[in-house]
């Protein structure tokens, strides 16, 4: 059985699939253009480093010798990436694993010198970014903003 649309179930499933104008894809588009962006600012100070090994530092500089899991979980990444991520850190000499104490098959992670010195670089470098990124916006519609992004992600988290 050959099952035929009309023309205006065509022009209705194509309004309703236009993919330019649905949230999830005006999401991904904001952090991608948000992501290349910041890493042009990275570049720009001759500082070889991606958007996500930031997070980690900017974590680690915050709260330093946490568990893998910690910074995988912080940062929404699952295991595999986050150990991508981290062995390349390991391999620029930003980050050292040491293991618990406790339990030796854990590690904690920490900042090496060099870890601490461009995380301090970086800081300023984000802090400018984040002023950029929300020129033209008031207080009150950031908060908005924030608030209504937390319940898309409490939405969808269950």
């Amino acid at each position: 059985m050959v099952v035929i649309a009309t023309m205006q179930e065509k022009v209705m499933i194509k309004q309703i699939f236009k993919v330019e104008e649905k949230l999830d894809y005006l999401l991904g588009k904001s952090v991608q253009v948000i992501k290349t962006a910041l890493c042009r600012e990275f570049k720009a100070n001759k500082l070889d480093i991606t958007t996500e090994q930031w997070s980690v530092l900017a974590k680690l500089n915050y709260e330093d010798g946490v568990y893998q899991k910690q910074i995988g979980d912080c940062l929404f990444k699952d295991k595999p990436t986050i150990t991508r991520i981290l062995d390349l850190m390991e391999k620029k000499n930003l980050i050292i694993r040491m293991p618990d104490d406790k339990d030796r098959r854990k590690s904690k992670i920490y900042l090496t010198k060099d870890g601490k010195d461009i995380a301090n670089k970086l800081a300023p470098i984000s802090e400018g970014f984040q002023n950029k990124l929300t020129t033209n916006i008031t207080r009150e519609e950031l908060e908005n903003f924030t608030q209504t992004l937390e319940k898309i992600s409490k939405n969808i988290s269950g």
